[in-house]
């Protein structure tokens, strides 16, 4: 799944491409009120998508070692080997990664020990983020990395621990929270971690709030059956899938189950999506137009 942070309502002629394909699947024409609900929809799915995304970008400061592909810098006080030390990784005044998300300002991340070799419990690091935005997007917040108790010799599991609030320009605020639990199920055998492979599961949640009014509610959590798999030397999710649980409640309240699959390995922004047990279709994340009629 491709990494991108979608925000507010779609542009009118997006809601009219929308309207034009539901009136291809269905003999009745759809309603003002369908339309505006489907477009919420889309976003707060969007939104749901998009906490896992963010989830792998903080993350990648601990996981991901210390080299870098595009413009980012990434600097380090005092030095990667001494703990604690400060790694911060600054994106400038705009930076277009290999996912194609131009990101600007710092992540920066205090590194308390190394995840090898800390004991269960341990706090491994916390990363704050100063001016720091994803396309339009300001990021605050914390995320803070722990040892989980289950971790052992064998098998290192971080425990991700996040608060977030994300800002437009125009003022409207989202909130994604969540703990989740990174499970290594290879690699290793590289100083930088490029072939690290994680396995993912835990919960989120959040909400958004559009012209000062709450407007969706939301909660995730990863399929205990299909756990999510993300390899550092992807920028996507591969494999996997969320139940997702939706409230809209703009013109009265609606609820909505989704259950959203990352698909079989590839690594790309394919996924299928499925509404209140429907016949699941296929998408391409981010949604721009909704596929599915409600």
């Amino acid at each position: 799944m491709k990494p991108f942070l979608s925000w507010r309502l779609l542009p009118l002629c997006a809601v009219l491409t929308l309207c034009v394909l539901s009136c291809k699947k269905n003999d009745n024409p759809t309603t003002p009120a369908q339309s505006t609900t489907a477009t919420l929809l889309m976003n707060a799915t969007n939104t749901a998508a998009d906490a896992s995304n963010i989830e792998s970008q903080d993350m990648e400061d601990v996981v991901a070692g210390d080299s870098s592909t595009d413009c980012r810098t990434i600097t380090f006080d005092t030095s990667r080997t001494v703990y604690p030390h400060v790694r911060t990784v600054d994106f400038g005044s705009g930076c277009t990664g290999a996912d194609g998300i131009t990101r600007k300002g710092k992540r920066i991340t205090t590194v308390y020990a190394d995840e090898m070799t800390a004991s269960t419990g341990t706090k491994i690091s916390e990363t704050t983020f100063d001016n720091y935005y994803v396309g339009n997007i300001n990021i605050t917040g914390t995320v803070m990395v722990y040892i989980d108790s289950s971790s052992s010799a064998d098998t290192l599991i971080l425990k991700s621990v996040a608060n977030r609030t994300l800002t437009s320009d125009d003022g409207d605020v989202k909130t994604v929270n969540g703990t989740n639990y990174w499970k290594r199920i290879s690699g290793g055998s590289t100083v930088n971690r490029h072939d690290d492979v994680y396995e993912i599961t835990g919960s989120d949640y959040g909400a958004e709030t559009l012209d000062g009014a709450t407007q969706i509610t939301w909660t995730s959590q990863t399929d205990a059956n299909n756990p999510v798999i993300k390899p550092v030397s992807c920028d996507h999710r591969t494999q996997g899938a969320i139940d997702v649980q939706l409230q809209i409640v703009t013109g009265g309240t609606s609820n909505f189950t989704e259950h959203l699959d990352y698909g079989d390995g590839s690594c790309d922004d394919v996924a299928t999506l499925s509404i209140n047990g429907g016949a699941a279709k296929q998408i391409t994340l981010p949604l721009y137009f909704w596929p599915l009629s409600l």
